[in-house]
């Protein structure tokens, strides 16, 4: 089904053709045709992108109604989220809180009430806008992005720098932890992390992620070494940290942040001990 839409905002005509396909090959086919097509779910980004570039939207692909985009299942050693489920869903599933609490405790501290209602994993993922808890998540369990043209390991889905042009999150398999939480300090503004330390234990291996105002996410592999030999927030040492990473902005001096992480870390570290 295909709408046209027109909409006038501050004097500016923004025309778009809205789809709501069935199947993931139905967006694809969609997706290929139009001259300047966006993915809309949740509709987050759509909202960033008012102020923006909207009139250069060509086609909006509303992914809501696909199937295949959906369910929270058990698979082996993981744990399979589709893209399309939103925060509150992840947050409030019986099945995540048995098997990976760590994931509903992030979900429920995302953004308002609207936003974990409307916005969705995938969507938070995919974005390339904003900041986002789950880049946490996604290096210290290992997670595994399956999207319509591969799969990509949580490390190299960042270092290649996320989604090609069409390529659309189906599904996320992150490793179940044995112990596992994540810690954030919000700004003032919003509840975005000014910095967030997910700090997880895994089948063989330790994993400490941080995430950063400016959409950075990282491991720290020293750290996770140091754990290694002796589980003890007493071994955080700030060389641990990589340099070159976190970097003075807007939001917090380099020396505040370095702060924030030595402080998460340790707490992170102790409740997981």
């Amino acid at each position: 089904m295909a709408l046209y839409q027109k909409v006038c905002r501050g004097g500016l005509n923004i025309s778009s053709i809205f789809h709501s396909p069935a199947t993931i090959i139905d967006a694809e086919a969609i997706y290929r045709e139009a001259k300047k097509p966006i993915y809309l779910h949740g509709g987050q980004e759509v909202v960033l992108r008012l102020q923006n570039d909207l009139a250069d939207i060509s086609d909006l692909i509303d992914i809501s109604n696909i199937d295949e985009l959906h369910g929270l299942h058990k698979e082996g050693s993981t744990l399979s989220i589709g893209a399309g489920e939103n925060h509150a869903a992840i947050a409030g599933s019986g099945l995540v809180a048995q098997k990976a609490p760590v994931l509903c405790e992030l979900a429920s501290n995302i953004g308002d009430s609207q936003t974990r209602n409307r916005g969705t994993i995938g969507g938070a993922i995919a974005s390339k806008t904003r900041s986002s808890d789950w880049n946490a998540a996604l290096l210290a369990l290992d997670a595994t992005i399956h999207t319509t043209k591969t799969s990509h390991m949580a490390e190299d889905y960042f270092s290649r720098g996320g989604l090609t042009a069409g390529e659309l999150i189906t599904k996320i398999c992150f490793e179940i932890p044995s112990k596992g939480i994540y810690l954030k300090q919000t700004r003032a503004s919003s509840t975005d992390a000014l910095i967030g330390v997910l700090v997880s234990r895994l089948e063989k291996k330790c994993r400490v992620a941080i995430v950063g105002s400016q959409r950075v996410a990282f491991l720290c592999p020293a750290l996770e070494a140091a754990l290694s030999a002796k589980f003890h927030q007493d071994v955080y040492d700030q060389s641990h940290i990589p340099e070159g990473i976190l970097a003075d902005n807007a939001d917090a001096s380099l020396e505040y942040q370095l702060n924030l992480v030595e402080v998460l870390c340790k707490r992170a570290i102790s409740s997981c001990a």
